[in-house]
């Protein structure tokens, strides 16, 4: 069961984005949108290497839970920071500027 909710969850964020960017997405070619769509996931999939490992990593040495938790906290920022603006750069680079911007 606990198997189950990651699953549901990522369907039904697949399905809340080609909901909400339909019309975006049917001005662009099949190759473009393949390119969107593994732009995306391997971006999640970096991103997510990236905060877990990385932040078992930076604060592996520190035993005070404040500075564990400021220092994993600042990881997962720094980290979607990056993917965000490495996924925009992306996108507008597959799509030349049809696909808008995520923020």
């Amino acid at each position: 069961m606990i198997d189950l909710f990651p699953m549901m969850s990522c369907v039904g964020v697949i399905i809340f984005f080609v909901s909400k960017y339909r019309k975006t997405l049917k001005k662009l070619n099949k190759t473009q949108i393949m390119g969107v769509f593994i732009s995306y996931i391997l971006t999640v999939i970096i991103a997510g290497i990236c905060i877990y490992y990385g932040g078992a990593f930076l604060t592996e040495r520190f035993q005070n839970e404040w500075i564990r938790l400021i220092i994993r906290f600042s990881v997962v920022l720094v980290t979607l920071w990056l993917a965000i603006v490495t996924l925009n750069h992306i996108l507008q680079k597959i799509t030349k500027g049809i696909f808008p911007k995520i923020i």
